[in-house]
């Protein structure tokens, strides 16, 4: 077996929508939601709200994991998604949500970074 480097994006993003950055349970439908229409395998998760707004998160895969950490008092957002390509070629959706997490915040990229590994 030859081991193939899974895809791992990171960014923090700038977005208008505090309301989003708040608090987690919006975060928390919406990523459930990513990781079923793409048949990934949930594990566990781990949430936190933060008194005062803005929560720091982490959903852990089989395939390996999604993270958000947030600042509604600086309009930003940082997450990563990482995806092993053990059993196949997640690249793709790795892309995907990604996309959909800045969509979801209705959000600019500040930075981001591709790392294979």
């Amino acid at each position: 077996m030859e081991y193939k480097p899974g895809l791992h994006l990171l960014a923090t993003l700038y977005t208008q929508r505090t309301d989003l950055l708040q608090e987690s349970s919006f975060w928390n439908t919406f990523i459930q939601a990513q990781i079923t229409s793409h048949q990934l395998t949930a594990v566990g998760h781990c949430v936190h709200d933060f008194p005062g707004g803005g929560f720091t998160g982490v959903h852990c895969l089989t395939e390996s994991h999604i993270s958000i950490h947030t600042w509604p008092e600086f309009n930003l957002c940082t997450c990563d998604v990482f995806l092993s390509n053990f059993s196949k070629n997640n690249d793709a959706i790795t892309t995907a949500i990604m996309e959909q997490i800045q969509q979801f915040f209705e959000a600019t990229p500040e930075a981001s970074h591709c790392i294979r590994r």
